[in-house]
């Protein structure tokens, strides 16, 4: 039983409105008038669709028809059994859910306004749908004759060969402005295969050049002034990659969207711009400040306690000898200082040789002490160089990762001018460079290079398959990053009456598998690097990575730094000798004028020409040597220099070590020990004694 459908939604009469359409007029088979749904299509009653949900198509349409014969040759669609009707478009879409649909058998400006709906009478309209396209078909272009312009050479994209064969790439060259030779390229490709898909509804389409006047209206941009020889009526489309920016809308119009590039920031490879500051940074990076601080700090501690407890032994052994001397020598402060300056050195060189000292003659409170001075240098080195080499193959180089960074690092940029508006709306606070020699990104590289950005933002569709721009990239040690600067869709700009034919052609090639990309598989590039940073790149280097003279910067520097400081004072202390004056520095360290140890020959050095007194030889430890330059000579041998005046005792290792040692600059007068033997004439020697240490 017919309905006029859902309350909602209801059906209408539109006998008198497709009626109107004059130019839709046809005789139906009884010799009424009727309408015809199509060119060339079936013609139906005024009344078809009208009033009432019906199976109209099963009763008007002959493509339904259950003609015998016409059932013996094809299978009824499945769209001619579904109930339908026109409905008020205003009502259902104020009062009701139901889904309506506008009638394609009548064009927009056709005066044949009709709508609708499956739903209300209870049916689906999905049969329809999928059956519509080939039944009303797209609209017709007719076997259009195209005439397409190219705006400049881009290999893969588009291209010609010289005579030889080879690519031209000079878009301002001869071959550019050549007719007879053909294009190649990806767009080119893509462009005829829409045509062969069309079926003779695009019939043909002949392929120029942008003209030479259009780039002087234009000459930032080949790109624009194709788009502007479109506006002046010279072509009927431009074939590119071609952005859709809002100069260009209002120049022509686009087909579809072919793709919708992405703009990507692109910066210096990471690691390769590193300083020397920043490879030094790295020897100090596998322990954090604070371990660091703790290291030093123990290494100090272990100074003072070392120079404490080596005093005070030192202190009771010598009371032991000095039978008549004072209990303790008061001695000043800089003595200490410098003391534990030394024993400071000393202990860093062990932290940094990973070991220590062993000295069997030492104190049990030193051992301990050393005991875990070694412990905590073991663990500590065995730490810091298992961690070491990841830290100096670190790509740690700070650099710029996304655009919000460039602009907070007032970095300048270089950009397209074509996407000047996009760029400038989209990054307000950006420093963009925009190039003017129309030489589109390949120019951008050649402003980096003249020092006019830091970085660069580069469409990823115009150059994913331009080998020369890659190529480029890794001469340079340029990458793109992940930071997508803009999205922008690109397309053809074409002629506004073929415009909507075309991009249907494109649509029905993307469902047979005529796309933009089985072109590019087609023309396939090597190139020598990777332009994209990894990840690699962007944390640290391969295990694998060889350490380098610049990855030791920093340990050696330091080296030659002690080094030459070593010579220095090593060259300042030879020069003060050959002067005859006192040098301290080449003197040990120590509280002890003599080695407490027996059985080694001492000396002390007196006079201006740098005699000196050795005491003990293997045979007897209280003999006496002078030595004047390269003379050595036992003290006693010559009977005079026994009784020159004085008074004073022979001097030995005894007698020496019974001495009386005034402050400051001192004169050291030997006197006798008890058991000393005695002459009848003795020698008072006079030396510089600074701060309690050998002179």
């Amino acid at each position: 039983m017919a309905t006029s459908g859902k309350e909602g939604c209801p059906c209408i009469n539109t006998t008198n409105t497709l009626a109107s359409s004059s130019d839709r007029y046809c005789v139906l088979d009884n010799g009424d008038p009727g309408v015809q749904l199509t060119i060339d299509g079936s013609c139906v009653p005024p009344n078809y669709g009208s009033s009432s949900c019906l199976q109209h198509d099963l009763m008007y349409d002959p493509i339904c028809s259950m003609d015998t014969d016409h059932l013996g040759e094809s299978i009824i669609p499945a769209y001619c059994f579904r109930p339908w009707c026109y409905v008020d478009i205003v009502k259902c879409k104020k009062d009701s859910e139901e889904r309506a649909f506008r009638s394609s058998y009548f064009e927009v400006d056709s005066g044949v306004d009709v709508y609708y709906s499956y739903s209300t009478c209870n049916s689906t309209a999905e049969d329809w749908l999928t059956a519509e396209e080939g039944i009303v078909g797209s609209p017709p272009l007719g076997g259009v004759d195209i005439l397409g312009i190219v705006p400049a050479f881009m290999d893969p994209m588009m291209y010609k060969r010289d005579s030889d064969g080879k690519i031209v790439l000079d878009s301002s060259g001869p071959e550019f402005f050549n007719d007879s030779i053909p294009w190649e390229g990806v767009y080119i490709k893509y462009i005829r295969d829409i045509i062969r898909i069309s079926e003779g509804d695009i019939s043909s389409i002949n392929i120029t050049h942008r003209s030479r006047a259009s780039k002087l209206v234009h000459p930032t941009s080949s790109y624009t002034s194709a788009v502007q020889d479109l506006q002046d009526g010279l072509a009927d489309m431009a074939i590119g990659p071609f952005w859709v920016t809002g100069q260009r809308l209002k120049m022509t119009a686009f087909t579809l969207p072919i793709v919708y590039d992405k703009t990507y920031l692109v910066i210096p490879r990471p690691g390769t711009t590193q300083t020397l500051s920043q490879q030094t940074e790295k020897v100090i990076m596998p322990f954090s400040k604070g371990l660091w601080g703790l290291v030093i700090g123990i290494i100090f501690a272990a100074a003072l306690l070392s120079v404490w407890f080596t005093d005070s032994v030192r202190n009771a052994r010598t009371n032991d000898r000095r039978e008549s001397m004072q209990a303790n020598m008061k001695r000043r402060k800089m003595a200490y200082v410098r003391l534990t300056m030394d024993s400071f050195l000393e202990k860093g060189l062990f932290f940094c040789s990973a070991g220590v000292e062993q000295d069997g003659s030492t104190s049990l409170p030193n051992k301990i002490l050393l005991f875990g001075f070694g412990f905590f240098i073991l663990i500590s080195v065995s730490a810091y160089v298992a961690n070491l080499a990841a830290f100096l193959t670190l790509n740690s180089a700070e650099y710029v990762r996304t655009m919000e960074e460039a602009v907070a690092a007032k970095y300048k940029i270089c950009a397209h001018p074509a996407i000047q508006t996009e760029l400038e709306v989209g990054w307000p606070d950006a420093i963009f460079y925009f190039h003017k020699d129309a030489n589109e990104f390949p120019g951008m590289l050649d402003d980096y290079l003249a020092g006019k950005c830091n970085a660069l933002v580069v469409g990823h569709e115009d150059t994913s398959m331009d080998a020369g721009f890659l190529e480029r990239l890794c001469e340079i040690d340029l990458v793109y990053t992940e930071s997508v600067v803009a999205e922008i869709p690109q397309a053809f700009p074409i002629r506004s009456d073929i415009a909507s034919g075309f991009s249907y052609w494109m649509y029905q090639g993307e469902r047979r598998g005529v796309t933009l990309q089985t072109a590019k598989d087609e023309f396939a590039q090597d190139i020598s690097c990777n332009v994209r940073i990894s990840a690699e790149e962007d944390t640290q280097g391969s295990e694998y990575d060889e350490i380098t003279i610049k990855n030791m910067f920093f340990p050696i520097m330091f080296f030659t730094s002690c080094a030459t400081l070593a010579v220095l004072l090593q060259i300042k202390h030879q020069y003060n000798e050959s002067k005859g004056k006192t040098s301290a520095l080449g003197r040990k360290s120590t509280l002890n004028l003599v080695s407490e140890s027996t059985g080694r020959k001492q000396s002390l050095s007196f006079g201006k020409r740098g005699q000196k007194l050795s005491f003990g030889s293997k045979d007897n430890e209280d003999d006496v040597f002078i030595q004047d330059g390269a003379m050595m000579r036992k003290y006693g041998e010559d009977k005079e220099e026994e009784k020159e005046d004085g008074g004073e005792e022979m001097i030995t290792p005894t007698s020496f070590m019974a001495g009386v040692a005034d402050e400051g600059r001192r004169k050291v007068r030997f006197g006798l020990d008890g058991d000393a033997p005695r002459h009848n004439g003795g020698h008072s020697v006079r030396f510089s004694l600074n701060d309690g240490a050998t002179g």
